[in-house]
């Protein structure tokens, strides 16, 4: 059958500091850390200022040898000024309210390109897609997930299950149930039945690194008691926009039963922002309240946005299973999950942070969609 594309235009404003992590950790000796500010050395600008210093042999000691020293020290035991250092940063971020506690402080980089630019990959956006879709084809259809919903509970009672398989086996199988409708295959398993395989999502457009800040993980508790974490983020602040491009393939979408239209997917978000909003974040005190456009995208965004749970189950249910469910993965005891069914949710830590004296939610965007032509 021959492909007939359909393309679309889709845009993130982000709301809620996003952090889609490269999995590199900016390490002590690579920053300055100076009030609120953060600068992350250029290597190769630093070797010319100590060559220029004639401290080639004493940058290459603190470089390689194990220490506790940092940047900032370093440059201070020898003599550097602070605007020759700051001559020597690739980038310059504001660390928002970071509040330091005691141990050291992580800073975890975002996603770049070769050319340092940030950027959202597209498969961190088709994930987020991917989740969204199956919720609400669940809450659509609950009849048709009943069986699962009670294969889930019976083995959760489970005993010496691994803690990296809990449920494995479910998620596969509902997500098989949902998505691997195309019949390329007669093995139903095989990932060419993915009806997801019809959606194509680029990479956002490259910002800059002007557009990120750096973001302390802030727990929000459902007693309104707060923590901060010794970690950092390099997010895209909000107000910032993400650029992609969704491109449908209607040959195999149609196999589906259905044809494309940006208005169901934005129907799905909608419905899933809902049962967000009535399930976990109203059991929270403060101004927490979402559009009907709301997706949440990237680390730190939270167990409810990434799973089908609260899809599945509800009310005291889906409290119960999400507690037994960090039980069976052996969650640490001081997270004091047994407290949950009395909390009325779990989890019972809402993921945010501060920035200029206000408290976001990671990770929250409003989605659109705008169909073009080809």
């Amino acid at each position: 059958m021959r492909s007939v594309l359909k393309t679309c235009q889709l845009e993130l404003k982000v709301k809620g500091p996003v952090f889609v992590g490269s999995g590199y950790e900016i390490q002590k000796k690579e920053y300055i850390l100076q009030g609120h500010k953060a600068g992350v050395v250029n290597p190769q600008k630093l070797f010319m200022l100590a060559k220029k210093k004639h401290l080639e042999a004493e940058l290459e000691r603190f470089m390689v040898k194990d220490t506790r020293e940092d940047l900032k020290h370093w440059a201070m035991r020898n003599r550097i000024s602070t605007d020759d250092m700051q001559r020597c940063m690739a980038y310059t971020l504001n660390a928002g309210d970071m509040q330091l506690e005691k141990g050291k402080m992580q800073i975890m980089a975002c996603m770049k390109n070769p050319y340092g630019q940030p950027y959202i990959p597209g498969s961190s956006i088709k994930g987020m897609l991917r989740t969204i879709l199956l919720c609400d084809e669940i809450m659509q259809n609950p009849e048709k997930y009943r069986r699962h919903t009670q294969q889930i509970k019976q083995d959760l009672w489970q005993q010496g299950i691994r803690r990296d398989r809990v449920l494995a086996g479910n998620i596969k199988s509902i997500e098989e149930e949902t998505f691997h409708i195309l019949e390329r295959s007669e093995k139903r398993r095989d990932a060419v039945n993915d009806c997801m395989a019809g959606i194509i999502v680029s990479d956002s457009e490259p910002l800059s690194t002007e557009d990120l800040i750096l973001c302390q993980k802030w727990e929000k508790h459902v007693d309104g008691n707060n923590k901060t974490i010794n970690l950092l983020r390099e997010c895209l602040k909000p107000g910032k926009v993400i650029r992609c491009t969704l491109t449908v393939d209607e040959s195999l979408w149609k196999r589906t039963g259905k044809e494309f239209r940006a208005e169901d997917i934005m129907e799905a978000v909608q419905r899933f922002s809902e049962r967000y909003q009535e399930a976990f974040l109203s059991k929270f005190t403060g101004n927490h309240t979402i559009s009907d456009r709301t997706v949440f995208l990237g680390g730190g965004s939270g167990f409810v946005s990434k799973t089908m749970i609260y899809s599945l189950f509800e009310g005291r249910e889906a409290v119960a299973v999400t507690k037994d469910i960090f039980e069976k993965t052996k969650v640490p005891r001081e997270h004091k999950h047994e407290k949950d069914l009395l909390y009325g949710v779990s989890p019972h830590i809402l993921k945010c942070t501060r920035y200029q004296g206000k408290e976001y939610m990671m990770g929250q965007c409003e989605m659109t969609l705008h169909p073009k032509e080809l």
